[in-house]
């Protein structure tokens, strides 16, 4: 399983996030990724998912910073001489997991590992 030090190394914006987020981020993200995805997409698809709750938690700069700011929509925002600009809404994707660049990564690899419906 990956660890606070893995997911700091593979997305530098959380370097500064506490480990005990990142470790409750990553026990989360276990409980989306299991023994069923393909091995090679595992190890990705953890860091994404706890990448994304740390976003959605206000850690890490970029992304994170904007939802400290006042939410996900946020593209921009500048101090001086105030200037916000707001992104077009993310395309509805389950979980909320289209609120972040890392959710919405996420998502790709859950469809590539998820299996099909099947009807008997």
């Amino acid at each position: 399983m990956a660890s606070p030090a893995d997911l700091k190394a593979r997305f530098p914006a959380f370097s500064a996030a506490p480990d005990t987020a990142v470790a409750a981020a990553l026990a989360e993200a276990a409980s989306r990724v299991d023994a069923t995805w393909a091995e090679a997409d595992r190890d990705l698809g953890l860091l994404l998912h706890a990448a994304h709750s740390l976003t959605l938690d206000g850690h890490g700069s970029g992304e994170g910073a904007l939802m400290r700011a006042g939410g996900p929509d946020l593209r921009s925002l500048r101090s001086g001489s105030v200037h916000i600009e707001r992104r077009d809404a993310p395309a509805p994707i389950a979980g909320g997991l289209g609120l972040t660049s890392y959710g919405r990564r996420f998502h790709d690899l859950l469809l590539r590992n998820a299996p099909g419906v099947t009807v008997v």
